[in-house]
């Protein structure tokens, strides 16, 4: 029995290492198929052999009329070659016609130098449209010229329209300027209101130059009461702060988070509203909106409080918005906004 046990055994193993050497010459037949650097030709069998140099010669081909590098032309039958050739100008031809600095110009048909030449036409037409570096306007018609400078001041116009240091203001017509100008002041009116550095409080009105203090008061109050190196300690800013502390005593909230009643707020008792004031930016409306006292709190995250006047559509902010995460990891804090 012990006999029987043992022959079993050799005849596993050597079933077993049969099975691993002819997987290791099925890879290597493979590789060498494929062309890998890995091959092994002396595991091939003659027949194997024979596949393996066909398989060469037909990858060489492909390589060839590809245009790639690896091309050896000696490989080649002459048919391949002629093959090769004719895939060689047609390529030429594409590169030509698309404006690749690898074109041959040299080798073109006529009937093709003058589909190429037409080509580069439209081509440079569409740069001299777009306003782009590759214009050459000496090969523009002289409508395409009028259309060009069209384009220009067309492009100019939104340029000066919307800030862009391209902006050349003597090429505007008075109505063009009077419309840039206006873009202007509410560009700045929305920077001074949010803060920014770029804010030129000389071109505000009288009613926006309001807006805006109360806005940078909100903001500083807020800054204050989180504790923030940028909070500037004013007469407004501590007693906004000292009402948001006292409200959180009380239980009573209002714009700020505290239970003094704001100019936008209306008690039950009052008869008279205050009047909204009207101009440019503000609509011309009897009365100012009726907010309600908030239950998120006063400032959000992104130094936005409760009240502030929003520079996009001009009414008062009174929607929180909790920070949340894009799908592209970026996070937005949270915030205000109006309805």
């Amino acid at each position: 029995m012990n006999f029987i046990r043992l022959v079993l055994s050799l005849l596993l193993l050597v079933s077993a290492h049969a099975g691993a050497q002819d997987a290791k010459l099925s890879q290597n037949y493979r590789f060498c198929e494929a062309g890998y650097s890995s091959c092994d030709t002396s595991l091939l069998s003659v027949p194997q052999l024979e596949q393996v140099r066909q398989a060469a010669l037909a990858r060489n081909f492909r390589y060839c009329d590809s245009g790639y590098s690896s091309c050896d032309m000696t490989m080649l039958t002459e048919r391949q070659r002629a093959q090769v050739q004719a895939s060689s100008l047609a390529r030429n031809f594409r590169y030509c016609d698309s404006g690749y600095s690898s074109c041959d110009q040299s080798i073109l048909t006529p009937s093709q130098q003058v589909q190429v030449n037409e080509s580069h036409r439209k081509r440079n037409f569409r740069n001299c449209d777009s306003g782009y570096s590759g214009c050459d306007l000496t090969l523009l018609t002289q409508p395409q010229r009028d259309q060009v400078t069209v384009s220009a001041l067309s492009r100019n116009f939104k340029n000066c329209s919307s800030g862009y240091s391209g902006c050349d203001a003597s090429l505007l017509t008075a109505e063009q300027r009077r419309q840039a100008e206006v873009s202007h002041r509410t560009r700045n009116f929305r920077n001074c209101n949010g803060g920014y550095s770029s804010c030129d409080t000389g071109l505000l009105t009288d009613t926006q130059r309001a807006a805006v203090e109360e806005s940078a008061v909100r903001r500083n109050a807020y800054n204050c009461q989180k504790g923030y190196s940028n909070c500037i300690h004013t007469v407004r800013s501590s007693e906004a702060l000292s009402s948001a502390r006292s409200a959180g005593q009380t239980g009573t909230t209002n714009a700020y988070g505290s239970g003094v009643q704001q100019p936008y707020e209306r008690s039950e008792s009052s008869t008279a509203r205050p009047k909204a004031p009207t101009s440019a930016f503000i609509s011309s409306v009897s009365e100012r909106p009726v907010l309600l006292a908030p239950s998120a709190p006063a400032c959000a995250e992104n130094g936005s409080c409760y009240g502030d006047i929003s520079s996009t559509t001009l009414r008062p902010k009174t929607t929180h918005v909790s920070g949340y995460t894009r799908r592209d990891g970026t996070y937005v804090r949270g915030h205000y906004r109006s309805k």
